[in-house]
């Protein structure tokens, strides 16, 4: 199953906002300048922070109760970059009912507007039913 393919710009002030509340003092999220001073282009996107996408998406399966996160992995096949335009897709796939649980992986996908793979998010899950 895949959740429809799904649009979104990382603005500078939700990087800064995100950051804030990791506690991240990296002079390279604070401005444009500071980023360049670096190397970079513009200020890029946390490692992690991809993964907040999530509440973009409409997820067409729903898991009951009781949902367990076992594993996750973030993996930044390239550096991402605020006011840039991404596309993503979140699939759930190796689903096993064992017992009275699901055993599934979800993996949410990131692209830049060339098609270059940017992000991969991985969870292994476990939960009721899905739906």
């Amino acid at each position: 199953m895949k959740t429809k393919e799904t649009s979104f710009i990382f603005h500078k002030e939700q990087v800064q906002k995100y950051i804030r509340i990791l506690g991240d003092s990296n002079p390279i999220y604070e401005s444009e300048e500071s980023a360049r001073k670096f190397g970079l282009q513009t200020i890029p996107i946390p490692p992690a922070m991809p993964m907040t996408v999530y509440q973009s998406f409409e997820i067409p399966w729903l898991m009951k109760p009781p949902v367990i996160h076992r594993k996750q992995q973030c993996i930044n096949h390239q550096q991402m970059f605020i006011n840039e335009t991404y596309t993503g897709v979140i699939s759930l796939t190796d689903v096993v009912v064992r017992k009275k649980y699901t055993f599934s992986k979800q993996t949410l996908l990131l692209y830049d507007t060339t098609g270059n793979l940017c992000f991969s998010g991985i969870s292994h899950i476990v939960s009721g039913e899905i739906l």
